[in-house]
């Protein structure tokens, strides 16, 4: 590591004191939520667990590249550009995020190490990057912390950011947000951004006009890549349509009718959906629903398997338990149509694939405080995209401009699915309007490779 930067202002300092003060009261944090008590427990050691890695593992004639993210999607974002320098560099790399669905994107990024990130804390942040001594620093889209920045820069870490997006009405862009992350911004050597919006945000925010260029978003590249992994003989997301009962190849309508498949869903999304699929059904459309919470919990299992039979009459089947019939050489068919009963998704890291195999595409979060999940991953298999109206996502955006995506709610839902199951010319032209727009977008894998190979020669690695 190269000689550092002054040290943290009293901004920085006061930040850390807060953290600190706080440290007691983390447990309640993790109350009525099992994910935030996973995440609160993981922090607990984190910096040791680090410690003893680096004791054991780290290789000093190896740059080490630290990557952080908040959740999967962020560092799964970053998994193409991850690929590629490993293509240029022997590297290790070490990975921290904040949220513990994180670690469904651990697979794709084969880490030396992961672990939750650290109390932000001068004191523990010191402690993690002493033992570490990482050539690089790198926050993957948003979640950059006051207290890891400043500790790296007093250490010389060259810092980067990478599909770095700031939303138009960011809470960021305002006070206090604004004024505590100015300084933390700054310190940024390099920030790659998803667009020209983006990299003006950024600035305004206060990373240095010179630091930031436009490097598009690796979550284009991944998506595409992930639907043509799905697509090779033998996926395991090539099950899907065997898995409802239907006949014939994986595109186009076939049997009883298109696929609808749900991602990422939370109980709003699974109403409208269900009922939106009654009436299609009443209307003379028949139509497979697949369903994917976001958390695939013993909860989420109930609480679908008592709507579906409410709703639809019929309880919802588990993939897992389909891939026990079709292993079965006796296996019968749950019902005379297995199609007519949802399918429910109970693993995690198998939706971008399974967009593959539907021929329609709902994204949950838009209807309540959620937030929209990805809505890339589905525009990248080339297939209509419908979500809710509450949506700050750029790719949300883009999508609706350009006629790959559909907003609905719950009076619009029944009428728009009836009428894409009715019209397959408009589905065509839509899915070919996502495919084009996530197209458009690839590349970013390796500018995004480019920008932390220039930070780990920065580092001297």
């Amino acid at each position: 590591m190269k000689p550092g930067r002054p040290g943290p202002g009293p901004g920085i300092r006061a930040w850390s004191l807060a953290v600190e003060a706080s440290r007691a009261l983390l447990p309640l944090a993790g109350l009525g939520s099992p994910k935030r008590a996973r995440g609160v427990a993981a922090r607990r050691g984190a910096v040791a667990r680090l410690e003893a890695w680096a004791g054991a593992g780290r290789d000093p004639s190896r740059p080490a590249v630290w990557l952080h993210g908040a959740s999967a999607g962020e560092l799964l974002g970053a998994a193409p550009a991850v690929e590629r320098l490993r293509e240029r560099l022997d590297l290790q790399l070490v990975v921290t995020w904040f949220s513990p669905s994180a670690e469904a994107a651990l697979p794709s990024l084969s880490p030396d190490v992961s672990e939750a990130l650290p109390l932000d804390t001068l004191r523990e942040t010191g402690r993690a990057l002493d033992a570490v001594r990482p050539s690089a620093l790198v926050f993957a889209k948003a979640d950059l912390w006051p207290g890891l920045v400043a500790s790296a820069s007093v250490r010389g870490v060259p810092l980067g950011l990478v599909n770095g997006t700031v939303g138009p009405r960011s809470s960021r862009l305002h006070w206090p947000a604004v004024q505590l992350l100015a300084g933390t911004y700054a310190r940024l050597d390099l920030a790659g951004a998803v667009s020209e919006q983006d990299a003006a945000r950024l600035r305004l925010l206060g990373a240095r006009p010179g630091a930031v260029v436009v490097t598009g978003d690796g979550a284009f590249d991944r998506a595409a890549a992930r639907v043509r992994e799905a697509r090779e003989p033998g996926s395991e997301a090539s099950r899907l349509r065997a898995a409802l009962g239907l006949e014939g190849p994986a595109a186009g309508a076939v049997g009883p009718g298109p696929v609808l498949l749900g991602g990422s869903t939370w109980p709003r999304d699974e109403a409208l959906l269900l009922s939106a699929v009654a009436a299609a059904r009443a209307a003379g459309r028949p139509v497979a629903l697949v369903l994917a919470p976001h958390e695939p919990d013993g909860g989420a299992l109930e609480r679908l398997s008592e709507a579906s039979l409410r709703i639809l009459g019929v309880r919802p089947r588990t993939w897992s338990e389909a891939g026990r019939a079709e292993g079965a050489a006796d296996a019968e068919p749950d019902t005379e149509a297995p199609w007519r009963a949802p399918l429910v998704i109970d693993r995690v890291g198998l939706l971008a694939g399974l967009y593959a195999f539907a021929d329609l595409a709902y994204v949950g979060g838009g209807l309540g405080t959620d937030g929209l999940h990805s809505v890339v991953e589905p525009a990248a298999a080339g297939i209509p995209v419908l979500f809710g109206r509450r949506h700050a996502r750029r790719e949300s955006a883009d999508l609706l401009e350009r006629g790959g995506a559909l907003e609905v709610g719950p009076s619009t839902a029944a009428e728009v699915l009836t009428r894409l199951l009715s019209d397959g010319a408009e589905r065509a032209r839509r899915g070919a309007a996502a495919r084009s727009y996530v197209e458009e977008g690839r590349g970013a894998a390796e500018r995004t490779a480019d920008l932390i190979e220039r930070l780990v020669e920065r580092g001297g690695g």
